[in-house]
């Protein structure tokens, strides 16, 4: 029989063995999910990782500071009145079959997230281009988009009205091109070739269980990326993940991990610009009334319902230098509570329909705290409706719920980002909510007072009981950061693959 010690020398022999033959293969983990292989279609953070390999806008993401940095587009000018965007494309854009890659690709590509009824969740995002959103929502045409290509390497883009964000949200996978013959396509997983343009491409067809993906020949800047292939898996048995992250079989943990003690060596933890929330529904029953919403609201033991939270907060948006600070709903008022649903025609509730929690756990934070307080003081009946994931952000789009859970992370550097989803036609605006001041706050939000406005906005949002915040959301990565380079901790916790690079001084704790 192997004495401990020996069969542990065996062990990490092996495990060092397995990393030096996959030295130029990385391995990422994520948690099982409904995805998207078209960029235009996706939602999930594990979508916005996934992409950073396969695609590229007209800019990307700074690895470490998030500022937008020189993509697809080698540079751009930007008009005295900040309306007009021309950006020059490089002269070496290639897709990954060879085709030459042009500026009228990336027109038709944004048409065709724009087009009515498509369903691309941050297709509003567009709506400062001139035209883009008359022609999203079917009242213009997609001629009067104002997108220009007056040569394949020019690409033009006129806005409503100066947008100091607007490259922010260009680094979004949204924007990025889809290859022509992809464009109306339907079932992207059963396509013989899925043509991208981005640092890596498809080594072999994805399935859902692992994707093989190698660096991209054709990419501009092929010599920037730094491992040759990726191995993207998902799974969510955790015993088996955190087995092959011991071994350095598996090189980031995203998420999938187990709860055992971990080496704190391994472990990144940093501050994200997340929150945790509740939202009504104003798509159904008397919920648009901010009166009912607000009187439920009071109603809630606030304290409680945040205590077991790591970062609590009443607010929507995360602490951002400059952004005036200020609270939400903190404490409970019953007395208030009852008065405003009295005044909505609700006496101690009575007349209200059941209330419906839609949550993807049927634990999740603070939902049997909100079901007692709003059951022990009114007449009404309240249901906690689980829909567990894959399918639960889908269910957030149907009927038949009155509040629903989200973790919304920011997908720009800008507070818009967690208000802009709340204005009235936008396509993130799940819960129907409508305000003429709001949409007038994020309009006026432009000049040197627009942390101003937006903040007026948010406390609307927020004392009318739209947004319930619960928390603001740490990110934990599971990453032995001694032996890679450029994965960099950020709030958005988005790490291009690109950068990403084993070091080449690293031994392997334990081996010899």
């Amino acid at each position: 029989m192997l004495k401990k010690k020996n069969f542990l020398l065996i062990v990490l022999s092996l495990a060092a063995l397995s990393f030096l033959g996959a030295q130029d293969r990385f391995t990422v983990n994520f948690s099982p999910s409904k995805l998207s292989l078209n960029p235009q279609l996706g939602y999930t953070t594990s979508e916005a990782q996934i992409y950073t390999a396969l695609y590229e806008g007209l800019v990307s993401y700074n690895p470490i500071t998030l500022h937008p940095e020189a993509a697809m587009a080698e540079s751009w000018d930007i008009s005295e009145d900040g309306k007009t965007y021309t950006f020059h494309l490089r002269e070496d854009l290639l897709w990954s079959n060879g085709d030459a890659l042009t500026a009228g690709d990336i027109k038709d590509s944004w048409i065709k997230l724009l087009t009515p009824g498509k369903g691309a969740d941050y297709a509003s995002l567009l709506d400062i281009i001139k035209g883009a959103r008359a022609y999203r929502t079917g009242r213009g045409p997609a001629d009067n988009v104002a997108l220009r290509t007056p040569d394949n390497r020019t690409f033009v883009v006129e806005l409503n009205k100066e947008t100091p964000y607007f490259l922010q949200i260009l680094c979004h996978y949204s924007f990025v091109p889809v290859h022509p013959s992809m464009n109306d396509s339907t079932s992207w997983w059963e396509s013989d070739e899925i043509i991208v343009n981005g640092p890596y491409r498809f080594a072999e067809s994805p399935s859902g269980a692992v994707f093989s993906l190698e660096k991209n020949p054709l990419y501009w800047d092929r010599e920037t990326v730094g491992i040759s292939n990726l191995r993207i898996q998902f799974s969510d048995d955790s015993e088996t993940v955190m087995q092959q992250f011991r071994l350095y079989e598996v090189d980031w943990v995203a998420s999938g991990w187990g709860s055992e003690s971990l080496d704190p060596d391994r472990l990144v933890l940093h501050p994200l610009f997340a929150t945790s929330y509740y939202y009504f529904n104003n798509n159904e029953g008397p919920w648009s009334d901010p009166r009912v919403r607000t009187g439920l609201a009071l109603i809630l033991p606030w304290e409680k319902i945040r205590a077991t939270s790591y970062l609590p907060s009443s607010r929507l948006v995360p602490s951002i230098p400059d952004y005036p600070s200020f609270s939400g709903i903190e404490q409970e008022n019953i007395e208030q509570g009852l008065a405003l649903l009295e005044e909505a025609g609700y006496p101690e509730g009575e007349g209200l329909p059941a209330i419906t929690i839609r949550v993807p756990y049927a634990d999740s934070v603070g939902v049997a705290l909100m079901k007692e307080a709003w059951e022990k003081n009114l007449k009404t009946e309240v249901v906690i409706d689980e829909v567990p994931f894959p399918g639960y952000f889908g269910s957030l789009k149907e009927e038949g719920y009155t509040l629903g859970q989200l973790t919304w992370i920011g997908d720009y550097a800008d507070p818009m980002t967690f208000l802009q989803m709340w204005e009235e036609g936008s396509s993130l605006n799940d819960a129907g909510y409508y305000s003429e001041e709001f949409n007038r706050l994020l309009d006026e939000a432009v000049g040197d007072d627009r942390y101003e406005k937006m903040s007026q906005a948010e406390k609307l949002l927020l004392m009318t009981a739209q947004v319930l915040p619960i928390s603001h959301s740490p990110a934990l990565n599971l990453i032995d950061l001694r032996f890679l380079d450029g994965w960099y901790p950020n709030v958005l916790d988005i790490h291009p693959f690109k950068y990403i690079r084993f070091k080449n001084d690293f031994d392997i704790p334990g081996t010899i």
